[in-house]
C-alpha cells in the first residue's frame, strides 16, 4: 500500500477493493458502526479570552478552555446554576475564564497543593482576588466519608463566595481562535451574535452532525442527526452492547426541554442569577478527568443535591483502578445493562476480559491524526516501536531489571546503533559486559528487522479499535446516569485533531 492508502484505510469501507479479505472489510465497517461521531459541534457562544489570561496556555489548552467554557456556560444556564465547581482545576485556567468571561463564581478543587498555590498566584496576577474564586485542596474518593467531607468543604467555600463582579459586565465577543488551530468549522462559528429568534442552547450549536446516545425500549441507540440534508436521521442500533432483546423500531427521545428554556434574544449573554448562600446551585465540571475521577464525579453528582448539572471530559482510561485477583476494574462497567452483558461475555469466553491495556488503547491517538501522517512520520514511528520492543526483549533475555529512562533521547532513535549505545552507556557495568550487551542487541536487531514492516499495519488496526473501546466507556457512563433518571448526552466539543479526548459528558438532573 502507498502511504496515502494506508492513511485512508480507517476511513473507508473498501467495498471496491476485492483483494481485501471479507473479514477485513467487515472489521473496518464494524469499527465505524460501533463508534460515536467525533466531529466538533459548532459552538456559537465562544468568547475571546483576554491576552493576559492566555499566558501559559499552549495552543491545545487555549482551544480546550475556549470551547469548554462556552459549553459549561450553556450547561450551567440550563440548570440555573450560578457557581461552578471545577474538579481537577490545576492552575485554574478554565475557572478564571468562566469567571471573567461568563460571570460565574468558581470553586477550584485540586488534589495537588502545589497546583493550588500556583493557581492562587496566577489569580493574583490577573487581579482576580475579589472573593469570587476559591481554590480548595482535596482528593475525591468514592467513600461516604470523602463525600461528606467534600460536601462540607464545597458548602463552606460556596458560602464564602461573593457574587461575581463580572456577571453584569461580561461582554459578548466572537471568539478569536489562534491561527494555528482555525478550521472551517471555527470560521463559521465566528459569525457573532445570534439572531433575535434563536435561543442560545446546545440544540443550536450543531453545524453538521451530532450524536446523542438515547435510551428507548430498554436499548441504547446512537441517533445520527444530519442537518445538512432532508433525509431522515439514520439510527445506528448498538443495542447488542446493552441488551439481548430483539431489535425493533426505536422511538427516540429529545434530551432537551426547549419549551422550558428562557429566551434571551439580544445576545444570549444574560447576567448570571444570584442566589442566597442556601440557594446557590452548583454545576460540577472537569477537564481531563483521569482514571477513576470520572466515575467518582458521577457518584458525587448523584449523591449531592446542590450539584444540579455536570460537564466533564475524560482521559487516561487505563489508569482506572484494576484488581488483578478478580481480573476486573473497580469502576467499569457502571451501568446495570453493561454489567449484565459484560458478565455474560466473560462467561462465554473464559480467557477473555478487558484490562488496563485495552483502555490504554482507548486513550490513544484517533483516526484524524493517523490520516495526516507522512512517510517520514511512519518511518519514525516504526523505529520507536521496534527499538523499544527490542529493548524489552533484550532486558528479558539478559535479566536486567533497572534502567534510567532519561538516557533515551529523541536523537537516539535515528539509528539502532545510536539507540543501543545510549542504552548500554546508561548501565553500570564493566566494559566487557557492555560489549556483550551490544552484541546481544545487534543479534536481536538482525533477527527481528524483517518484522518491522508489520508495525504500521498493526498500528492501523489499533486505530480502528480505539474509537470502539472509547465509545463503550462513554456509553456505559451515559447509561449509568440515564438509569438514575438523569438527562445526559455525549457531545464532541473539541476538534479531534487538536484534542483527541474531545467528547464531553453533559448531564442535568432536571
Amino acid at each position: 500500500m502507498s502511504v496515502e492508502e494506508l492513511n485512508n484505510l480507517p476511513f473507508e469501507f473498501h467495498q471496491d477493493k476485492p483483494h481485501f479479505p471479507d473479514s477485513l472489510r467487515r472489521f473496518i465497517q464494524m469499527s465505524h458502526q460501533l463508534s460515536l461521531l467525533r466531529d466538533q459541534v459548532n459552538i456559537l457562544e465562544k468568547k475571546a479570552i483576554d491576552p493576559n489570561m492566555k499566558r501559559g496556555m499552549s495552543p491545545k489548552k487555549l482551544h480546550e478552555v475556549t470551547n469548554m467554557s462556552a459549553v459549561v456556560k450553556e450547561t450551567a444556564a440550563k440548570a440555573g446554576c450560578d457557581v461552578i465547581v471545577d474538579v481537577g482545576s490545576g492552575l485554574g485556567y478554565l475557572g478564571q475564564v468562566l469567571h471573567v468571561s461568563y460571570g460565574y463564581s468558581v470553586v477550584g478543587v485540586e488534589g495537588c497543593s502545589g497546583h493550588v498555590e500556583r493557581a492562587e498566584r496566577r489569580s493574583a496576577k490577573q487581579d482576580l482576588q475579589n472573593g469570587c474564586i476559591c481554590n480548595v485542596t482535596f482528593n475525591l474518593e468514592q467513600t461516604r466519608e470523602h463525600l461528606n467531607t467534600f460536601q462540607d468543604r464545597v458548602s463552606e467555600a460556596v458560602r464564602n463566595l461573593k457574587p461575581c463582579v463580572h456577571s453584569q459586565t461580561a461582554v459578548n465577543n466572537s471568539c478569536q481562535v489562534d491561527s494555528k488551530l482555525i478550521s472551517e468549522k471555527d470560521t463559521k462559528c465566528q459569525a457573532g451574535a445570534l439572531s433575535p429568534d434563536v435561543s442560545p442552547n446546545l440544540d443550536n450549536i450543531n453545524s453538521r452532525k451530532h450524536v446523542s446516545p438515547e435510551r428507548s425500549c430498554g436499548n441504547c441507540v446512537c441517533v445520527l442527526k444530519d442537518v445538512t440534508d432532508n433525509t431522515a436521521g439514520a439510527v445506528l442500533n448498538v443495542s447488542r452492547m446493552w441488551s439481548s432483546g430483539n431489535e425493533s423500531t426505536h422511538t427516540t427521545l429529545n434530551l432537551h426541554d426547549n419549551d422550558n428554556q428562557q429566551e434571551h434574544p439580544e445576545s444570549g449573554n444574560v447576567p448570571v442569577p444570584v442566589y442566597s448562600a442556601e440557594e446557590r446551585r452548583v454545576c460540577m465540571i472537569g477537564l481531563h478527568c483521569c482514571g477513576d475521577l470520572t466515575p467518582t464525579m458521577l457518584w458525587y453528582f448523584l449523591h449531592m443535591s446542590t450539584i444540579q448539572s455536570l460537564c466533564l471530559v475524560s482521559c487516561c482510561y487505563h489508569k482506572m483502578s484494576f484488581t488483578e485477583e478478580s481480573n476486573s476494574f473497580n469502576c467499569f462497567p457502571l451501568s446495570e445493562n453493561c454489567q449484565t452483558v459484560y458478565s455474560d461475555l466473560k462467561q462465554q469466553h473464559r480467557s477473555w476480559s478487558l484490562r488496563p491495556v485495552s483502555f490504554r488503547l482507548a486513550a490513544q491517538e484517533t483516526r484524524s491524526r493517523w490520516r495526516t501522517q507522512t512517510e517520514a512520520d511512519h518511518d519514525t514511528h516504526v523505529r520507536h516501536v521496534a527499538y523499544r520492543g527490542l529493548l524489552e526483549l533484550f532486558f528479558m533475555e539478559a535479566e536486567i531489571t533497572q534502567l534510567d529512562r532519561k538516557v533515551i533521547r529523541k536523537a537516539d532513535f535515528s539509528t539502532f546503533d545510536a539507540f543501543s549505545e545510549s542504552i548500554i552507556t546508561g548501565l553500570d557495568v564493566s566494559r566487557e559486559v557492555r560489549a556483550d550487551y551490544l552484541c546481544h542487541l545487534q543479534e536481536l536487531y538482525i533477527r527481528h528487522k524483517p518484522h518491522f514492516c508489520y508495525v504500521e499495519i498493526i498500528t492501523c488496526l489499533q486505530v480502528l479499535v480505539q474509537p470502539v473501546l472509547e465509545t463503550l466507556l462513554q456509553l456505559d457512563r451515559h447509561a449509568y446516569l440515564v438509569e438514575h433518571g438523569v438527562v445526559s448526552e455525549l457531545v464532541p466539543i473539541f476538534q479531534e485533531n487538536i484534542s483527541p479526548r474531545n467528547i464531553a459528558l453533559i448531564a442535568n438532573k432536571h
